[in-house]
């Protein structure tokens, strides 16, 4: 399979390249809302921890997706299948459905001679099961039936957005702050982004870029938020704006030189779009 069109899709995770219901939230700023797993559940490690991929478990799967590079330059995708209560295990060849982000979701196809066409659909969002928390919604298509579950990405150098569940309260938190705080004045060419967040000492810290006006970081502790203006010195955090968040709409594709992921809570929802370039160098949009 080869990489042209893949550069956009996997251009974060090439950089460094069960059994149970999920539960999410019900809405942007209600964050996780996780009935208990049952006992049995345990959630699944990556056997391949230096390649990035996907982990996807659910009511009666659990799934390992690892990309790696082909001898002739493309791309591969090695997965492995377990349906609970059956024997053995499943090793569809995937390969990701053409365009990419087609419908605001990440879709990988294949199939295999006794159960036919199988599918996994990744929809970005606060996905939860007990408290393992997930940044993607996942539906199993096989043998003719769906299953639901949770997915996760893995690897080396996963995207700051594959924890945008936990996230996604902070950044409303700060959304709204902003229009009462000292950055209510700031006004920028464009519509303002959020470019990275991050975990720090109990709090998360979003930075949003506003065009024409520099970035800001916003740190929440749960309870309130305070603002920094970042210094245009300051170097970027890794992997930031490597996706940008836009909250609130899912852009057409291309708009911008971007392709989007649709972000939705707990109701499915839309809540935002992650738009991945597809104007770097060798992006073909």
């Amino acid at each position: 399979m080869r990489t042209a069109w893949l550069i956009a899709g996997l251009a974060g995770l090439m950089a460094g390249l069960a059994a149970c219901a999920p539960t999410t939230s019900g809405g942007l700023a209600s964050g996780f809302s996780a009935a208990p797993a049952p006992a049995d559940f345990a959630p699944r490690e990556p056997s391949r921890p230096e390649l990035s991929g996907y982990i996807a478990e659910g009511d009666g799967f659990s799934l390992e997706l690892a990309f790696r590079e082909a001898p002739d330059g493309g791309v591969e995708i090695d997965t492995i299948i377990h349906m609970t209560g059956a024997a053995g295990l499943l090793s569809p060849a995937f390969d990701m459905a053409e365009p990419w982000l087609a419908g605001g979701v990440r879709r990988f196809e294949g199939g295999m001679d006794r159960h036919g066409e199988v599918a996994l659909v990744l929809t970005a969002g606060p996905c939860a099961i007990g408290d393992m928390r997930y940044g993607h919604f996942a539906m199993l298509e096989i043998g003719g039936r769906s299953y639901e579950g949770c997915a996760r990405e893995t690897g080396p150098h996963p995207l700051w957005t594959h924890e945008i569940g936990e996230f996604l309260p902070a950044i409303e938190a700060c959304r709204a702050d902003s229009a009462v705080s000292a950055v209510a004045h700031v006004r920028g060419a464009g519509q303002r982004r959020i470019v990275h967040a991050r975990h720090d000492d109990g709090a998360v810290v979003v930075r949003f870029e506003y065009p024409g006006s520099g970035r800001f970081d916003c740190g929440h502790n749960g309870m309130r938020a305070s603002w920094r203006a970042v210094s245009d010195t300051e170097p970027a955090r890794p992997g930031e704006g490597d996706p940008v968040f836009i909250p609130g709409t899912l852009p057409a594709p291309g708009d911008g030189c971007y392709l989007y992921e649709r972000v939705v809570d707990g109701e499915g929802r839309l809540v935002g779009a992650l738009a991945h370039d597809v104007c770097l160098p060798g992006a073909v949009s």
